[in-house]
């Protein structure tokens, strides 16, 4: 046999492990014995010459404890530890593709075969790397110091570390964001290193084996890796799920949303402005989740916090494009005599149209013109005073130097037409609410006496006649409307919000509110102006004014929902709006009211428990909580589930927060959760990066 010459050889025995192998191999291939047998008398035969898998590992094991009896050979060179090192991080990679079929046999023979030994990981990269000299004994690390930097190397050039994205970093983008990347990929490598060398060295001394070792490293590193690096797949699996069927349009609008509230100091989330766009509030029960959970609460309340004195600063700018001027005591009573000087123009307007008709009448009258008019009789008129209001009516006109029949008889056309007119005055005098004189049997009396002088008049000329039929169809179509409707209420002293802004509108239209916009505008155009923004400040001082537990941060909502809650109160806001203060006004107020109403899609507190509680299972899932299901229940996975609950809500609560996150948001959704490129939008949103967005390529996908 070739191979036995080799046994008590002195140079073969002191040789170190590649020349061993080599002298091996050389005399291995001319002895029969050897290259004839299987695989496991040749692993044997190996360990009779030393230079089996199990031989070497345990020079190499040995070489990792610190040798008492020869203290020289305990000396390492930190370079060449670290050189080693970095190689079996990258050889461990190659272990576990090359040693797959292997190490799969090994567990199945392990589980079906009784009190099988512990089988050993499959390391076909390594122990060539070992038998060729590459790493050697002297190389490995024998204290604890050198061994945590030996792991965290291994971790680092096994996975840890992705040279690619630090490659790009450092090409893509300055300084500081690239030493930022960089970083944050060391930080957590050498954190998880650490640790996984510290529950190493730990279990081996108590003499755990190499599962229960694989395991509580595992464990350990994965849960500081998590809690140092974050979990960036399951917030992305949320915003992708909560915006399919969303449309690229409505996330336009989502996001021209936004950027509205971000120009008015009303930010809105990208939940509260996608479900105001488009009607999708999936992710709103998400942000209300988050506005409770422990870890996202403070970005939250940050950002609700400030959303009052926005929505005044909002309001403030907006209702200033109606009127500029600060409302006063005086603006309702300016409105009021707007009001009652359109009433009296259109009724003096109706009395100089129907006045030429009544002074042919009385001249006709006086004169008598055959065929054309018939003679006041003194027993007429004797008649008509047995009417006592018509007497009294007489009497005054005739003692008053204003009435125009001062000392004229009775029996004067002058004196029946100046009778007429002051019972007209006296039924309005009586009718008006405003006056104090309310009294409608007076009115009654007078309106009576006043038609039956009327129709007197009237028979005596066909001219008279006219004037009156012309009076009676002028108040009936115009007069009376105009009284019953927006200004003869103003002009009543109702001058409430309820005359022009009621919040259940009924019989007002936007045709109504141009009408009486126009009218009000002739007498005392700032009049509506001022009156609109007094009217809106009241509500809105109203619906915003402080709860008992502190600021109200869903006035703004509840303001809106007020004045413009349904369609035809919005019709009518904007042609009140749009008439008192222009187009850009409206415009302007309308885009505010948009933005309130978004708040308002914020869930209130305590709703949606059942969705919150799936939220948070949702949220506290993940690469740890699922590696470790097999071991539930048990304190570690609460804490690993806890742990990236804290840290997925806490990256969902500052992408929904971002001033830009519709945009992000919609370019997330767009790509796949677990994609490169949605690493680097997460990032980008939680606010990881220093520097502006780096530039997506398609190449990320």
């Amino acid at each position: 046999m070739a191979l036995e010459q080799l046994l008590g050889n002195s140079d073969y025995e002191q040789a170190n492990i590649a020349t061993k192998n080599a002298i091996f191999e050389k005399f291995a291939k001319d002895d029969p014995n050897f290259t004839s047998a299987n695989e496991a008398t040749k692993e044997a035969i190996r360990d009779r010459f030393g230079i089996s898998q199990a031989a070497i590992d345990a020079q190499f094991q040995s070489a990792g404890q610190r040798n008492l009896l020869d203290p020289k050979s305990n000396e390492r060179n930190f370079g060449g530890v670290v050189k080693q090192s970095a190689i079996k991080g990258v050889a461990g990679l190659g272990d576990i593709v090359g040693g797959f079929p292997q190490d799969i046999s090994n567990l199945y023979q392990y589980f079906t075969t009784k009190n099988a030994p512990e089988p050993q990981k499959s390391r076909p990269v390594t122990g060539y790397l070992q038998r060729q000299g590459v790493l050697t004994p002297e190389n490995e690390p024998n204290n604890p110091l050198y061994k945590a930097i030996d792991f965290t190397t291994q971790v680092a050039t096994g996975g840890g570390l992705n040279p690619y994205t630090i490659a790009r970093s450092a090409a893509t983008k300055p300084v500081l964001a690239a030493g930022a990347d960089i970083g944050k990929q060391l930080g957590r490598t050498g954190a998880a290193g650490v640790v996984g060398s510290a529950t190493q060295q730990g279990m081996e001394s108590v003499g755990a084996g190499p599962i229960q070792q694989m395991i509580g490293t595992g464990l350990t590193m994965g849960a500081t890796g998590a809690a140092t690096g974050g979990v960036r797949s399951t917030p992305s699996d949320i915003v992708n799920r909560q915006l399919k069927g969303v449309t690229p349009e409505g996330m336009r609008l989502a996001e021209m949303l936004q950027q509205e509230g971000n120009r008015l100091n009303m930010p809105v989330t990208g939940a509260e402005a996608i479900a105001q766009a488009t009607g999708n509030r999936g992710l709103t029960t998400t942000q209300r989740f988050l506005e409770q959970a422990p870890a996202s609460q403070a970005t939250m309340n940050q950002f609700m916090a400030n959303r009052p004195a926005g929505v005044q600063k909002g309001f403030n700018v907006t209702v200033e494009g109606i009127s500029p001027d600060m409302p006063t005591s005086t603006t309702p009573m300016n409105l009021e005599k707007a009001g009652k000087q359109v009433i009296r123009g259109a009724e003096q307007g109706v009395s100089a149209s129907v006045e030429p008709f009544y002074k042919q009448g009385i001249s006709q009258m006086q004169n008598l013109q055959a065929g054309k008019v018939l003679p006041v009789m003194a027993s007429e008129v004797a008649a008509l005073q047995r009417n006592s209001a018509i007497d009294d009516a007489i009497s005054h006109v005739t003692k008053d130097k204003y009435s125009g029949a001062t000392g004229l008889p009775a029996t004067d056309p002058r004196t029946l037409d100046a009778a007429k007119k002051y019972l007209d005055a006296q039924y309005t005098k009586f009718t008006d609410p405003m006056a104090g004189s309310l009294d409608k049997t007076k009115a009654a009396n007078a309106w009576g006496a006043s038609r039956e002088l009327d129709s007197y008049l009237s028979a005596k000329s066909p001219a008279y006649a006219q004037g009156s039929k012309n009076f009676e169809v002028a108040q009936q179509t115009q007069i009376q409307p105009m009284k019953a409707g927006p200004v003869g209420q103003i002009a009543e002293g109702k001058v409430g919000g309820e005359i022009l802004m009621p919040a259940k509108p009924v019989a007002l239209y936007p045709e109504d509110i141009k009408r009486t916009a126009d009218l009000l505008r002739r007498k005392n155009p700032e009049a509506l102006p001022d009156w609109t923004r007094q009217q809106l400040e009241s509500t809105f001082n109203e619906t915003t004014q402080k709860l008992s537990g502190g600021e109200n941060q869903f006035g703004g909502p509840k303001f809106a929902a007020t004045i413009a809650g349904n369609p035809q109160q919005r019709k009518n806001l904007q042609a009140l709006v749009m008439e008192t203060g222009g187009m850009q006004a409206w415009q302007g107020f309308e885009k505010f009211l948009d933005v309130a109403q978004a708040q308002g899609q914020r869930m209130p507190a305590n709703s949606a428990t059942a969705f919150n509680e799936m939220v948070k299972n949702e949220l506290g899932s993940g690469i740890v909580s699922k590696g470790l299901t097999m071991f539930k229940p048990s304190n570690i996975v609460n804490w690993a589930e806890n742990m990236q609950l804290g840290r997925n809500s806490d990256m969902l609560a500052k992408m929904l927060t971002d001033p830009d996150s519709v945009a992000k948001l919609q370019e997330l959704a767009k790509t796949g959760p677990r994609s490169a490129k949605a690493q680097v939008l997460a990032n980008t949103l939680a606010g990881a990066y220093v520097a502006p967005k780096p530039e997506i390529t398609e190449e990320l996908k």
